[in-house]
């Protein structure tokens, strides 16, 4: 009974804790969210990569997210618009690169912006 009792756990930990498994964190800055509009704001998406593997996670619903990454010589490596649920973590493989790297998250309720070398 025990042993079950800590599968059940365990299961429920990583439906409520997926960012866990994100890999290194990108520090990002900007404006996400306005203090002269009275509305509530999702919270700030966090990114972070792992190998070539770049990784979104929002604990909150957003949809029409812009996500840019772009070189240090100002090439765009990749460029899609999504929506992520709440809670939900979404990847995306950059390949083969190495170098410097900026990431930029667009969106209506602001920006974010960081780098991150690979």
């Amino acid at each position: 009974m025990k042993n079950y009792c800590i599968l059940i756990l365990t299961i429920l930990m990583m439906g409520i804790f997926p960012q866990i498994a994100l890999g290194k964190r990108i520090h990002v800055e900007g404006r996400w969210g306005d203090n002269i509009i009275r509305t509530i704001f999702p919270k700030t998406p966090e990114v972070s990569v792992n190998g070539s593997v770049l990784s979104v996670y929002c604990p909150d619903a957003i949809s029409d997210l812009t996500i840019e990454v772009v070189s240090a010589d100002g090439n765009v490596i990749l460029k899609e618009s999504v929506t992520i649920s709440s809670g939900e973590t979404v990847r995306f493989t950059l390949g083969e690169i190495t170098g410097t790297y900026q990431v930029r998250l667009n969106h209506e309720y602001g920006y974010l912006v960081g780098d991150f070398a690979m």
